[in-house]
Protein backbone atom coordinates (compact mmCIF):
# COMPACT_ATOMS: atom_id res chain seq x y z
CA UNK A 1 0.00 0.00 0.00
CA UNK A 2 1.05 3.21 -0.75
CA UNK A 3 1.96 5.68 1.93
CA UNK A 4 1.89 9.41 1.95
CA UNK A 5 3.76 11.73 5.24
CA UNK A 6 3.29 15.22 5.63
CA UNK A 7 6.05 16.99 7.34
CA UNK A 8 6.06 21.15 7.54
CA UNK A 9 8.95 23.41 7.27
CA UNK A 10 9.78 26.82 6.34
CA UNK A 11 11.27 25.34 3.49
CA UNK A 12 11.79 27.15 -0.23
CA UNK A 13 13.32 24.48 -2.15
CA UNK A 14 16.54 24.72 -4.60
CA UNK A 15 15.37 28.13 -5.54
CA UNK A 16 17.52 30.33 -8.22
CA UNK A 17 16.82 32.29 -11.66
CA UNK A 18 19.28 32.02 -14.72
CA UNK A 19 17.98 34.19 -17.43
CA UNK A 20 20.59 35.74 -19.74
CA UNK A 21 18.61 37.85 -22.25
CA UNK A 22 20.35 39.40 -25.07
CA UNK A 23 18.94 42.04 -28.10
CA UNK A 24 20.99 43.39 -30.63
CA UNK A 25 19.94 46.67 -32.69
CA UNK A 26 21.30 48.65 -35.48
CA UNK A 27 20.64 51.39 -37.35
CA UNK A 28 19.33 51.23 -40.82
CA UNK A 29 17.77 53.51 -43.40
CA UNK A 30 14.78 51.85 -43.89
CA UNK A 31 14.10 52.09 -39.67
CA UNK A 32 13.38 47.97 -39.94
CA UNK A 33 14.91 48.25 -36.21
CA UNK A 34 11.85 49.74 -34.84
CA UNK A 35 10.52 45.84 -35.73
CA UNK A 36 13.41 44.63 -33.18
CA UNK A 37 11.07 44.22 -30.17
CA UNK A 38 8.92 41.33 -32.07
CA UNK A 39 12.09 39.47 -32.10
CA UNK A 40 12.49 40.40 -28.42
CA UNK A 41 9.08 39.30 -27.32
CA UNK A 42 10.14 35.83 -29.14
CA UNK A 43 13.00 36.06 -27.29
CA UNK A 44 10.74 36.32 -24.03
CA UNK A 45 8.19 33.02 -25.27
CA UNK A 46 11.29 31.13 -25.47
CA UNK A 47 12.33 32.12 -22.51
CA UNK A 48 9.12 31.54 -20.44
CA UNK A 49 7.88 28.77 -22.47
CA UNK A 50 6.39 26.02 -20.36
CA UNK A 51 7.44 22.28 -20.23
CA UNK A 52 4.73 19.57 -20.52
CA UNK A 53 6.17 17.79 -17.07
CA UNK A 54 5.91 20.78 -15.34
CA UNK A 55 2.77 22.20 -16.37
CA UNK A 56 1.11 18.31 -15.45
CA UNK A 57 3.68 18.75 -12.30
CA UNK A 58 1.39 21.95 -11.23
CA UNK A 59 -1.79 20.85 -12.32
CA UNK A 60 -1.39 17.38 -9.99
CA UNK A 61 -0.28 19.55 -6.84
CA UNK A 62 -3.47 22.18 -7.53
CA UNK A 63 -5.67 18.89 -7.29
CA UNK A 64 -3.80 17.80 -4.03
CA UNK A 65 -4.44 21.11 -2.36
CA UNK A 66 -7.77 21.37 -3.88
CA UNK A 67 -8.42 17.89 -2.25
CA UNK A 68 -6.61 18.27 1.14
CA UNK A 69 -6.38 22.28 1.52
CA UNK A 70 -3.88 23.54 3.30
CA UNK A 71 -3.72 26.42 5.67
CA UNK A 72 -1.94 29.47 4.37
CA UNK A 73 -0.64 30.84 7.60
CA UNK A 74 1.60 27.75 8.13
CA UNK A 75 4.17 27.15 6.82
CA UNK A 76 3.53 25.06 3.77
CA UNK A 77 4.12 21.39 4.01
CA UNK A 78 7.00 18.78 2.97
CA UNK A 79 4.96 16.05 2.05
CA UNK A 80 7.24 12.51 1.89
CA UNK A 81 5.04 9.40 -0.72
CA UNK A 82 6.75 6.11 -1.41
CA UNK A 83 5.39 2.22 -1.56
CA UNK A 84 7.24 2.05 1.84
CA UNK A 85 7.98 4.79 4.80
CA UNK A 86 9.19 4.60 8.19
CA UNK A 87 8.85 7.63 10.24
CA UNK A 88 10.23 8.30 14.15
CA UNK A 89 8.06 10.45 15.97
CA UNK A 90 11.04 10.87 18.77
CA UNK A 91 14.01 11.45 16.92
CA UNK A 92 12.29 12.60 13.30
CA UNK A 93 14.05 10.18 11.36
CA UNK A 94 12.28 9.49 7.44
CA UNK A 95 13.13 6.76 5.53
CA UNK A 96 11.16 6.09 2.09
CA UNK A 97 11.61 3.57 -0.45
CA UNK A 98 9.88 2.65 -4.18
CA UNK A 99 8.28 5.61 -6.33
CA UNK A 100 9.84 7.78 -3.93
CA UNK A 101 8.15 11.34 -3.84
CA UNK A 102 8.92 14.45 -2.04
CA UNK A 103 6.91 17.74 -2.62
CA UNK A 104 7.10 20.79 -1.53
CA UNK A 105 5.09 23.92 -2.88
CA UNK A 106 5.34 23.51 -6.66
CA UNK A 107 8.63 21.64 -6.39
CA UNK A 108 9.32 17.79 -6.59
CA UNK A 109 12.25 15.48 -5.67
CA UNK A 110 11.37 11.50 -7.49
CA UNK A 111 13.77 8.78 -6.56
CA UNK A 112 13.92 5.57 -5.49
CA UNK A 113 15.48 5.53 -2.18
CA UNK A 114 15.85 8.50 0.10
CA UNK A 115 16.56 8.75 4.30
CA UNK A 116 16.48 11.92 6.71
CA UNK A 117 15.53 13.81 9.66
CA UNK A 118 12.56 15.69 9.59
CA UNK A 119 13.01 17.41 12.82
CA UNK A 120 16.60 19.10 11.39
CA UNK A 121 15.19 19.31 7.91
CA UNK A 122 17.77 16.78 6.05
CA UNK A 123 16.91 15.02 2.90
CA UNK A 124 19.57 12.60 1.54
CA UNK A 125 19.57 10.61 -1.85
CA UNK A 126 22.07 8.59 -2.44
CA UNK A 127 21.48 7.18 -6.00
CA UNK A 128 19.67 9.20 -8.85
CA UNK A 129 17.39 11.52 -8.13
CA UNK A 130 15.14 13.88 -10.58
CA UNK A 131 14.22 17.78 -9.33
CA UNK A 132 11.09 19.06 -11.11
CA UNK A 133 10.04 22.76 -9.96
CA UNK A 134 7.20 25.06 -11.93
CA UNK A 135 7.93 28.15 -11.48
CA UNK A 136 6.85 31.64 -11.09
CA UNK A 137 7.46 34.95 -12.36
CA UNK A 138 6.28 36.91 -9.44
CA UNK A 139 8.13 35.33 -7.16
CA UNK A 140 11.08 34.80 -8.79
CA UNK A 141 10.96 30.52 -8.66
CA UNK A 142 12.69 29.72 -12.01
CA UNK A 143 11.47 26.50 -13.90
CA UNK A 144 13.87 23.44 -13.04
CA UNK A 145 14.00 20.06 -14.32
CA UNK A 146 17.09 18.17 -12.99
CA UNK A 147 18.65 14.60 -12.87
CA UNK A 148 21.71 14.11 -10.34
CA UNK A 149 23.13 12.29 -8.00
CA UNK A 150 24.27 11.95 -4.02
CA UNK A 151 21.53 14.79 -3.41
CA UNK A 152 21.21 16.49 -0.30
CA UNK A 153 19.54 19.00 0.98
CA UNK A 154 18.05 20.57 4.32
CA UNK A 155 14.74 22.26 4.06
CA UNK A 156 15.69 24.47 7.19
CA UNK A 157 18.85 26.15 5.86
CA UNK A 158 18.07 25.87 2.35
CA UNK A 159 21.52 24.63 1.61
CA UNK A 160 21.88 21.42 -0.74
CA UNK A 161 24.17 19.45 -3.04
CA UNK A 162 24.01 17.70 -6.19
CA UNK A 163 26.64 15.43 -8.00
CA UNK A 164 26.62 14.72 -11.47
CA UNK A 165 24.14 17.24 -12.47
CA UNK A 166 22.38 17.68 -16.12
CA UNK A 167 18.92 18.97 -16.89
CA UNK A 168 17.84 22.64 -17.23
CA UNK A 169 16.95 25.91 -15.51
CA UNK A 170 14.43 28.21 -17.14
CA UNK A 171 15.71 27.58 -20.74
CA UNK A 172 19.24 27.10 -20.04
CA UNK A 173 20.68 23.36 -20.16
CA UNK A 174 23.31 23.34 -17.74
CA UNK A 175 25.78 20.39 -17.01
CA UNK A 176 27.75 19.92 -13.49
CA UNK A 177 30.22 17.88 -11.98
CA UNK A 178 28.48 19.14 -8.79
CA UNK A 179 26.05 21.68 -8.07
CA UNK A 180 25.37 23.79 -4.23
CA UNK A 181 22.64 25.23 -3.08
CA UNK A 182 22.39 28.30 -1.17
CA UNK A 183 19.31 30.77 0.17
CA UNK A 184 20.16 33.36 -2.16
CA UNK A 185 22.78 31.33 -4.78
CA UNK A 186 23.40 28.75 -6.72
CA UNK A 187 26.89 27.43 -7.47
CA UNK A 188 28.14 25.70 -10.50
CA UNK A 189 31.09 23.37 -10.22
CA UNK A 190 33.41 21.96 -13.30
CA UNK A 191 30.35 22.68 -15.53
CA UNK A 192 28.49 24.39 -18.65
CA UNK A 193 25.92 25.92 -19.62
CA UNK A 194 23.45 26.62 -23.15
CA UNK A 195 20.71 27.35 -24.33
CA UNK A 196 20.83 25.39 -27.24
CA UNK A 197 18.82 22.12 -26.47
CA UNK A 198 20.46 19.31 -28.47
CA UNK A 199 22.41 16.70 -26.97
CA UNK A 200 25.56 17.60 -28.79
CA UNK A 201 24.91 21.73 -28.48
CA UNK A 202 26.18 23.59 -31.38
CA UNK A 203 27.36 26.48 -28.15
CA UNK A 204 27.57 26.60 -24.59
CA UNK A 205 29.79 28.26 -22.11
CA UNK A 206 31.99 25.93 -19.58
CA UNK A 207 33.86 26.90 -16.37
CA UNK A 208 35.70 25.90 -13.75
CA UNK A 209 32.87 27.72 -10.98
CA UNK A 210 29.91 29.35 -12.02
CA UNK A 211 28.13 31.65 -8.83
CA UNK A 212 24.58 32.46 -9.51
CA UNK A 213 22.61 34.88 -7.59
CA UNK A 214 19.06 34.90 -9.00
CA UNK A 215 17.51 37.81 -10.92
CA UNK A 216 20.92 39.95 -10.22
CA UNK A 217 24.08 38.47 -11.42
CA UNK A 218 26.43 35.22 -12.77
CA UNK A 219 29.82 35.19 -12.11
CA UNK A 220 31.99 32.44 -13.96
CA UNK A 221 36.03 31.59 -13.34
CA UNK A 222 37.98 30.53 -15.80
CA UNK A 223 35.00 30.96 -18.67
CA UNK A 224 35.40 29.68 -22.23
CA UNK A 225 32.91 29.84 -24.70
CA UNK A 226 32.61 27.08 -27.42
CA UNK A 227 30.78 26.86 -31.05
CA UNK A 228 30.65 23.15 -31.39
CA UNK A 229 34.35 21.73 -30.29
CA UNK A 230 36.30 24.89 -30.84
CA UNK A 231 37.23 27.41 -28.25
CA UNK A 232 36.13 31.34 -29.44
CA UNK A 233 36.84 33.00 -26.76
CA UNK A 234 38.09 32.80 -22.83
CA UNK A 235 37.67 34.84 -19.68
CA UNK A 236 39.45 34.32 -16.21
CA UNK A 237 36.45 36.20 -14.60
CA UNK A 238 33.14 36.79 -17.05
CA UNK A 239 30.24 38.93 -15.29
CA UNK A 240 26.82 39.23 -16.45
CA UNK A 241 23.58 40.73 -15.00
CA UNK A 242 20.86 37.90 -15.27
CA UNK A 243 16.86 37.64 -14.92
CA UNK A 244 14.87 41.03 -14.58
CA UNK A 245 18.19 43.20 -13.75
CA UNK A 246 19.74 42.10 -16.86
CA UNK A 247 19.90 44.83 -19.85
CA UNK A 248 18.43 44.50 -22.56
CA UNK A 249 21.47 44.93 -24.53
CA UNK A 250 23.07 41.92 -22.83
CA UNK A 251 24.31 39.85 -25.56
CA UNK A 252 26.52 37.44 -23.64
CA UNK A 253 28.33 36.01 -26.39
CA UNK A 254 31.20 38.49 -27.58
CA UNK A 255 31.71 37.04 -31.22
CA UNK A 256 29.39 37.80 -34.24
CA UNK A 257 29.25 36.59 -37.61
CA UNK A 258 27.57 38.60 -40.77
CA UNK A 259 27.97 39.15 -44.38
CA UNK A 260 27.23 41.30 -47.12
CA UNK A 261 28.16 42.30 -50.84
CA UNK A 262 29.94 45.50 -49.84
CA UNK A 263 32.06 44.23 -46.34
CA UNK A 264 32.43 40.67 -47.30
CA UNK A 265 32.36 38.33 -44.77
CA UNK A 266 32.66 40.07 -41.06
CA UNK A 267 33.55 38.32 -38.03
CA UNK A 268 33.48 40.28 -35.03
CA UNK A 269 35.09 39.76 -31.35
CA UNK A 270 34.19 41.47 -28.54
CA UNK A 271 36.52 41.78 -25.41
CA UNK A 272 36.34 43.95 -22.20
CA UNK A 273 38.14 43.84 -18.44
CA UNK A 274 36.62 45.75 -15.30
CA UNK A 275 39.39 48.03 -13.98
CA UNK A 276 37.49 49.60 -11.48
CA UNK A 277 33.28 49.03 -10.63
CA UNK A 278 32.61 52.25 -12.82
CA UNK A 279 35.26 52.25 -15.65
CA UNK A 280 35.58 49.31 -18.10
CA UNK A 281 38.26 48.72 -21.37
CA UNK A 282 37.27 47.45 -24.37
CA UNK A 283 38.00 46.26 -27.77
CA UNK A 284 35.78 45.44 -30.68
CA UNK A 285 38.22 43.24 -33.47
CA UNK A 286 36.54 43.36 -36.85
CA UNK A 287 37.68 41.03 -39.67
CA UNK A 288 36.09 41.89 -42.92
CA UNK A 289 37.41 39.86 -45.85
CA UNK A 290 37.27 43.01 -47.74
CA UNK A 291 39.03 45.60 -45.51
CA UNK A 292 40.92 43.60 -43.26
CA UNK A 293 41.07 44.25 -39.49
CA UNK A 294 38.84 47.30 -38.75
CA UNK A 295 38.94 47.74 -34.75
CA UNK A 296 37.39 49.68 -32.21
CA UNK A 297 39.64 50.50 -28.84
CA UNK A 298 38.11 51.91 -25.89
CA UNK A 299 37.66 53.22 -22.33
CA UNK A 300 34.54 54.05 -20.39
CA UNK A 301 33.64 55.62 -17.49
CA UNK A 302 29.78 55.19 -16.42
CA UNK A 303 27.82 57.24 -13.11
CA UNK A 304 24.52 56.33 -13.34
CA UNK A 305 22.83 58.64 -15.82
CA UNK A 306 25.90 59.62 -17.06
CA UNK A 307 29.12 58.34 -18.93
CA UNK A 308 32.11 59.31 -20.83
CA UNK A 309 34.48 57.28 -22.92
CA UNK A 310 37.85 57.45 -25.62
CA UNK A 311 37.23 55.43 -28.80
CA UNK A 312 39.66 54.81 -31.41
CA UNK A 313 38.87 52.88 -34.74
CA UNK A 314 36.62 52.69 -37.90
CA UNK A 315 33.00 52.60 -37.54
CA UNK A 316 30.31 52.13 -40.69
CA UNK A 317 26.47 53.67 -40.79
CA UNK A 318 23.59 52.26 -42.10
CA UNK A 319 24.37 54.06 -45.41
CA UNK A 320 27.97 52.03 -45.85
CA UNK A 321 29.24 55.31 -44.84
CA UNK A 322 32.63 54.87 -43.10
CA UNK A 323 34.69 57.06 -41.01
CA UNK A 324 37.84 56.77 -38.63
CA UNK A 325 37.72 58.47 -35.15
CA UNK A 326 41.53 58.85 -34.17
CA UNK A 327 40.25 59.02 -31.26
CA UNK A 328 37.57 60.54 -30.18
CA UNK A 329 36.15 61.72 -26.88
CA UNK A 330 32.36 61.10 -25.87
CA UNK A 331 30.27 62.56 -23.20
CA UNK A 332 26.40 61.41 -22.63
CA UNK A 333 23.49 62.22 -20.12
CA UNK A 334 20.49 61.14 -20.06
CA UNK A 335 17.33 61.77 -17.49
CA UNK A 336 13.85 61.42 -17.24
CA UNK A 337 12.14 64.85 -16.49
CA UNK A 338 10.32 63.98 -13.00
CA UNK A 339 7.59 62.36 -12.66
CA UNK A 340 6.39 63.27 -16.92
CA UNK A 341 6.88 60.82 -19.64
CA UNK A 342 9.70 62.91 -21.04
CA UNK A 343 13.31 62.33 -20.94
CA UNK A 344 16.49 64.89 -21.56
CA UNK A 345 19.63 63.88 -23.12
CA UNK A 346 22.50 65.98 -23.97
CA UNK A 347 25.60 64.40 -25.75
CA UNK A 348 29.35 65.93 -26.69
CA UNK A 349 32.03 64.48 -29.21
CA UNK A 350 35.42 65.83 -29.71
CA UNK A 351 37.84 64.10 -31.79
CA UNK A 352 39.86 63.62 -34.93
CA UNK A 353 37.49 62.35 -37.89
CA UNK A 354 39.30 60.68 -41.57
CA UNK A 355 36.86 59.36 -44.20
CA UNK A 356 40.32 58.54 -46.17
CA UNK A 357 39.61 61.60 -48.25
CA UNK A 358 39.87 64.43 -45.64
CA UNK A 359 40.77 64.54 -41.76
CA UNK A 360 38.91 67.03 -39.15
CA UNK A 361 38.80 67.93 -35.79
CA UNK A 362 35.16 67.26 -34.87
CA UNK A 363 33.37 68.78 -32.56
CA UNK A 364 29.51 68.74 -31.63
CA UNK A 365 26.77 68.93 -29.25
CA UNK A 366 23.80 68.04 -29.32
CA UNK A 367 20.24 68.26 -26.84
CA UNK A 368 17.26 66.27 -27.50
CA UNK A 369 13.77 65.71 -26.04
CA UNK A 370 11.97 62.49 -26.21
CA UNK A 371 8.96 60.76 -24.95
CA UNK A 372 7.13 57.75 -23.53
CA UNK A 373 4.85 55.79 -25.96
CA UNK A 374 1.45 57.56 -26.92
CA UNK A 375 -1.24 55.20 -27.58
CA UNK A 376 -3.56 55.90 -30.33
CA UNK A 377 -6.54 54.28 -28.81
CA UNK A 378 -5.45 51.39 -28.43
CA UNK A 379 -1.80 49.84 -27.21
CA UNK A 380 -1.28 47.98 -30.29
CA UNK A 381 -0.67 51.66 -32.61
CA UNK A 382 1.89 53.40 -30.57
CA UNK A 383 3.27 56.93 -31.63
CA UNK A 384 6.86 57.96 -29.97
CA UNK A 385 8.29 61.40 -31.36
CA UNK A 386 11.44 63.10 -30.58
CA UNK A 387 13.04 66.48 -31.52
CA UNK A 388 16.78 67.39 -30.98
CA UNK A 389 19.40 70.19 -31.98
CA UNK A 390 23.01 69.69 -32.83
CA UNK A 391 25.66 72.07 -33.34
CA UNK A 392 28.68 71.05 -35.52
CA UNK A 393 32.52 72.30 -36.07
CA UNK A 394 34.74 71.06 -38.25
CA UNK A 395 38.31 72.22 -38.72
CA UNK A 396 38.60 71.23 -42.13
CA UNK A 397 37.08 74.39 -43.54
CA UNK A 398 36.50 76.05 -40.15
CA UNK A 399 33.12 75.57 -40.83
CA UNK A 400 30.27 75.30 -37.73
CA UNK A 401 26.54 74.33 -38.82
CA UNK A 402 23.13 73.96 -36.32
CA UNK A 403 21.04 71.06 -37.42
CA UNK A 404 17.48 70.67 -35.74
CA UNK A 405 15.44 67.65 -36.17
CA UNK A 406 12.88 65.78 -35.42
CA UNK A 407 11.18 61.94 -35.36
CA UNK A 408 7.92 60.45 -35.08
CA UNK A 409 7.24 56.55 -35.61
CA UNK A 410 4.21 55.07 -35.50
CA UNK A 411 3.92 51.10 -34.56
CA UNK A 412 0.59 48.80 -35.15
CA UNK A 413 0.24 45.18 -33.80
CA UNK A 414 -2.67 44.60 -36.23
CA UNK A 415 -2.97 41.01 -35.16
CA UNK A 416 -1.12 38.29 -33.81
CA UNK A 417 0.54 37.80 -37.13
CA UNK A 418 1.16 41.31 -39.15
CA UNK A 419 2.62 44.08 -37.56
CA UNK A 420 3.77 47.25 -39.33
CA UNK A 421 5.65 50.82 -38.99
CA UNK A 422 5.83 54.37 -40.90
CA UNK A 423 8.28 56.79 -39.58
CA UNK A 424 8.97 60.85 -40.83
CA UNK A 425 12.27 62.18 -40.62
CA UNK A 426 13.26 65.74 -40.87
CA UNK A 427 17.25 66.55 -40.54
CA UNK A 428 18.22 70.35 -41.55
CA UNK A 429 22.13 68.57 -42.16
CA UNK A 430 22.22 66.54 -44.49
CA UNK A 431 25.64 64.62 -46.54
CA UNK A 432 24.91 68.06 -49.11
CA UNK A 433 25.65 70.44 -47.03
CA UNK A 434 28.09 68.42 -44.00
CA UNK A 435 31.53 68.01 -44.52
CA UNK A 436 31.29 64.22 -43.48
CA UNK A 437 28.97 61.80 -44.98
CA UNK A 438 28.57 59.58 -41.99
CA UNK A 439 25.50 59.16 -40.43
CA UNK A 440 23.68 61.53 -42.35
CA UNK A 441 20.63 60.83 -44.87
CA UNK A 442 20.90 62.52 -48.88
CA UNK A 443 18.02 64.66 -48.13
CA UNK A 444 16.10 66.60 -45.38
CA UNK A 445 12.53 64.98 -45.48
CA UNK A 446 12.50 60.96 -44.83
CA UNK A 447 9.47 58.53 -44.66
CA UNK A 448 9.79 54.63 -44.36
CA UNK A 449 7.42 52.45 -43.95
CA UNK A 450 7.85 48.42 -43.48
CA UNK A 451 5.48 45.63 -42.79
CA UNK A 452 5.96 42.00 -41.08
CA UNK A 453 4.20 39.19 -41.78
CA UNK A 454 5.19 35.86 -39.52
CA UNK A 455 4.25 32.22 -41.21
CA UNK A 456 5.37 30.63 -37.98
CA UNK A 457 7.18 29.89 -35.15
CA UNK A 458 10.21 29.88 -37.26
CA UNK A 459 9.79 32.29 -40.53
CA UNK A 460 9.19 35.85 -40.39
CA UNK A 461 9.34 37.94 -43.86
CA UNK A 462 9.89 42.47 -43.68
CA UNK A 463 9.28 44.31 -46.83
CA UNK A 464 10.43 48.19 -45.43
CA UNK A 465 10.87 51.02 -47.30
CA UNK A 466 12.64 54.49 -47.67
CA UNK A 467 10.55 57.48 -49.53
CA UNK A 468 11.92 61.03 -50.07
CA UNK A 469 9.29 63.26 -49.09
CA UNK A 470 10.26 66.56 -50.53
CA UNK A 471 10.91 64.28 -54.00
CA UNK A 472 7.27 63.34 -54.38
CA UNK A 473 7.77 59.94 -52.42
CA UNK A 474 10.39 58.35 -54.43
CA UNK A 475 11.34 55.45 -53.18
CA UNK A 476 14.87 55.73 -52.32
CA UNK A 477 15.39 51.99 -50.71
CA UNK A 478 13.49 48.49 -50.97
CA UNK A 479 14.65 45.97 -48.56
CA UNK A 480 13.53 42.51 -48.04
CA UNK A 481 14.59 39.86 -45.05
CA UNK A 482 13.88 36.70 -43.70
CA UNK A 483 14.28 35.50 -40.31
CA UNK A 484 14.53 32.25 -39.51
CA UNK A 485 14.80 30.21 -36.26
CA UNK A 486 17.08 27.26 -36.80
CA UNK A 487 16.68 26.51 -33.19
CA UNK A 488 19.59 27.29 -32.19
CA UNK A 489 20.57 30.28 -33.57
CA UNK A 490 18.82 32.73 -35.68
CA UNK A 491 19.30 33.78 -39.22
CA UNK A 492 18.78 37.32 -40.70
CA UNK A 493 19.11 36.90 -44.77
CA UNK A 494 18.54 40.66 -46.68
CA UNK A 495 18.07 41.71 -50.04
CA UNK A 496 18.55 45.67 -50.75
CA UNK A 497 16.67 46.06 -54.01
CA UNK A 498 17.63 49.48 -54.89
CA UNK A 499 21.86 48.81 -54.28
CA UNK A 500 21.40 44.70 -55.98
CA UNK A 501 23.41 43.23 -52.42
CA UNK A 502 22.83 40.89 -50.14
CA UNK A 503 23.33 40.93 -46.34
CA UNK A 504 22.92 37.58 -44.11
CA UNK A 505 23.94 37.88 -40.31
CA UNK A 506 23.77 34.89 -37.82
CA UNK A 507 23.07 35.23 -34.31
CA UNK A 508 23.39 32.38 -31.49
CA UNK A 509 20.00 31.92 -29.55
CA UNK A 510 21.89 33.69 -26.46
CA UNK A 511 24.40 32.16 -24.71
Amino acid sequence: MRKKLYLFSALAAFTTVFSMLQSQASADSTDVDLLNYLQAQKDYDRLHIKNKELTALRADINNEKFIRPIDPSKPAPIIFEGNNISYNSVNGDVYAKGDVKITHNYSRLTTDEMSGNANIGDVNIPDKAHMAQSGDLTTGDPDLLLNGYDTHYNYNTKKGSMENAAGSINDKQIKAQKLEFYPDEMIIYNGSITRCPAKVPDYHMSADKIEIWPDDHMVAYNAKFWIKNQVVYKKDRYITKIGRNAPEDNAGIPIHVSYNSDDGLHIRYDYDKDLTDKINAYINFNYYTKYDLRNVYGIKWTQDKASFRTEYGYYEDGNDHWIKKEPTLIFNYNTGIGHTPYSLGFSSEYGKWDDDIKSSWHRSETVSLSRAPIYLGSPKVRLYPDIGYTWTHESYDNSSSRNLYYDASVLYDINSRISAYTAYHYSRSTTQNSVFDYDYDDYSKKVTAGISYKFDDKNRVVIANEFDAGAGMKTMDRDYYWYHDFHCFDMELKYREKRNSWHVKFNLVHW
